[in-house]
């Protein structure tokens, strides 16, 4: 039997992203090793785009994961020859975690990395070729708060989103407030049901997945079966139905 598209790509819901990453924390895989290679694979996506040579490039990051995530792009487009600056946007006195962790990692791998709580901040600055979309995740429902809203009003050019474009809730492929609209999307483990929604493409332009290394284990653990084309550190554009009106 021919597998469906979603087979072979992927659509799960934001509570199964969670729960297979909890899986893979629970048997031993840490956050912060999925997320070295989600970045990583991230970076590769953006090297293609900025022509496969070194370019200016903007991280825009928030707290969650997915700044996480676009930390370690920039990190990796800085050691490809990138100039690269990011912009954490948030609280410094309550950054933690793996994301401070990643902050201070890319920051002494020399991208030029600023955390601060002003939308203004987050701008790219003049010459930026491209900017990372890394604000928020697939855990968002409902509308941004303003300030991320404002973050997301100032994000314009060439942009690559994080899993999904900021504001886009990631299972009704559907915006309730401002979210992001990015040239492309690289999104990680499988795709996201909300991205097979008809119209999303005005915010995710072209979907590409990428394989992070989701453990075998963390999916038999969920009830969930692993996407059959996402597999081999591949990075692969997903064929949704209505991509030839992008």
């Amino acid at each position: 039997m021919d597998m469906t598209p979603q087979q072979r790509y992927g659509a799960l819901t934001a509570a199964q992203v969670a729960a297979l990453d909890a899986a893979a924390i629970d048997i031993g895989v840490d956050i912060v090793q999925l997320m070295e290679v989600a970045g990583f694979q991230v970076a590769r996506l953006a090297w293609t785009m900025n022509g496969s040579r070194p370019r200016r490039v903007h991280v825009v990051a928030g707290h969650g994961n997915n700044g996480g995530d676009g930390l370690v792009a920039a990190r990796h487009l800085s050691a490809w020859g990138c100039t690269v600056t990011a912009t954490v946007h948030g609280d410094p006195a309550r950054l933690s975690g793996v994301v401070e962790h990643q902050r201070h990692a890319a920051a002494q791998a020399g991208v030029e990395v600023s955390v601060s709580a002003d939308p203004r901040d987050a701008v790219a600055p003049d010459g930026a070729g491209l900017l990372i979309d890394g604000l928020l995740g697939t855990g968002l429902t409902g509308p941004p708060r303003t300030g991320h809203a404002a973050v997301i009003a100032g994000m314009r050019g060439t942009i690559l989103s994080i899993d999904v474009p900021s504001g886009l809730d990631a299972d009704a492929g559907t915006a309730a407030g401002a979210a992001v609209r990015a040239t492309a999307t690289c999104t990680l483990t499988a795709c996201k049901r909300g991205l097979w929604v008809a119209g999303a493409q005005r915010w995710t332009g072209a979907v590409h997945v990428a394989d992070i290394g989701m453990p075998r284990q963390a999916w038999k653990r969920c009830g969930l079966t692993a996407p059959s084309a996402v597999r081999g550190g591949t990075v692969r554009r997903v064929p949704l139905p209505d991509a030839d009106l992008v």
